[in-house]
């Protein structure tokens, strides 16, 4: 019945796809042929993709890399699962959990962008709107008990995840308040009107709000936190090419390390590979990556129990991790120092 339901899900979701371009190709499973067909979310967040696909790191591992964007990790599972996909780069969500529990044969096997503890200027915050602070009624994370939250993907996405870590610094949790489903753009205006009291919302949004005295900002992810990340198609994760395309992420997020990744190089990678200007990249806060990119199995269980808790998931036990996370593709990574050692100085 698991089976059939894996299948079901795969066939129903398995759509939306538009090639993007710097390999092009059709979509479909190499699993060792030494081509690698990868669903990407186009947000500067997957950086070490673009810097690696540019740089020729995948090529120095002897592989081809085809990019085809979606629209959400959710979108691109399935085609993971049955073979469509080799890898995806993307945001965790409830839809994930909810797929690899139905039976979809994926793994999670990196991370992608983390938070670098810079809480001056995050990549991403918790703000409340001015009037509330300014009247009093909000003066600490316990007052939001009851209030609107604006977050990307609501209650069922990584932005409530990390609202619910906020939370629980105040003895709260993500059942004391409301979520509403807005886009980051949206946000600003929500907090203006009196839509929503608070909103996690990523910059330059944040930082208009503020600027703007709309809102001020009461709350940033910690350092080392992540919500993104890689994952394989089963079949490709046994596939010897697997590991090749996670050396070379991890060399392009070596070349990422600190003020590296505002090197003019890097700026220019990502501003082209996700059609912005290089202006435009530069003026916001970019996310910090592991140099291994390892995957975060604690994190991923608090995302999980996250969700559980506000009834995103439709099931009471927990997914041995056993069944969705391989850590030993950045055990790997670490492991090759004399390979690695290098790959910053180009």
């Amino acid at each position: 019945m698991r089976k059939l339901t894996a299948m079901a899900a795969a066939l129903l979701l398995g759509v939306g796809l538009s090639a993007c371009g710097t390999d092009g190709g059709n979509a479909g499973s190499s699993s060792g042929d030494g081509t690698v067909d990868v669903g990407y979310v186009q947000l500067p967040i997957f950086a070490p993709l673009f810097v690696a696909q540019d740089k020729g790191y995948f090529a120095d591992e002897g592989i081809q890399v085809n990019l085809e964007k979606v629209k959400s990790g959710q979108d691109a599972i399935p085609l993971a699962s049955s073979g469509k996909l080799d890898a995806v780069l993307a945001g965790f969500s409830a839809g994930m959990f909810s797929a690899i529990n139905s039976g979809l044969d994926v793994k999670v096997v990196g991370s992608m962008g983390v938070a670098d503890g810079d809480t001056e200027r995050p990549p991403s915050a918790l703000v409340v709107r001015q009037e509330l602070i300014d009247s009093g009624e909000v003066s600490s994370l316990a007052d939001l008990k009851g209030r609107k939250i604006g977050a990307l993907g609501g209650e069922s996405a990584t932005s409530a995840f990390y609202v619910g870590m906020a939370l629980e610094e105040a003895g709260l949790s993500v059942t004391d308040v409301e979520f509403v489903p807005m886009s980051n753009p949206d946000i600003p205006t929500g907090l203006r009107t009196g839509g929503i009291d608070a909103g996690f919302v990523s910059a330059p949004f944040w930082e208009m709000a503020v600027s703007d005295g709309v809102a001020e900002k009461i709350w940033t992810t910690p350092e080392g936190t992540s919500g993104t990340g890689t994952l394989y198609g089963g079949e490709f994760a046994a596939s010897e090419d697997a590991q090749k395309f996670h050396n070379a992420l991890a060399r392009a997020a070596q070349d990422l390390q600190g003020e590296q990744r505002y090197s003019e190089e890097n700026l220019r990678i990502i501003a082209e590979a996700t059609d912005q200007s290089v202006e435009d990249v530069k003026s916001v806060p970019l996310y910090a990556w592991l140099p291994d990119l390892a995957p975060l199995p604690d994190q991923l269980a608090a995302m999980e129990q996250s969700w559980m808790e506000i009834g995103a998931l439709q099931y009471d036990e927990p997914i041995p991790q056993e069944e969705y996370v391989d850590t030993s593709f950045a055990d790997n990574v670490a492991a090759s120092e004399p390979q690695q050692s290098g790959a910053t100085d180009e």
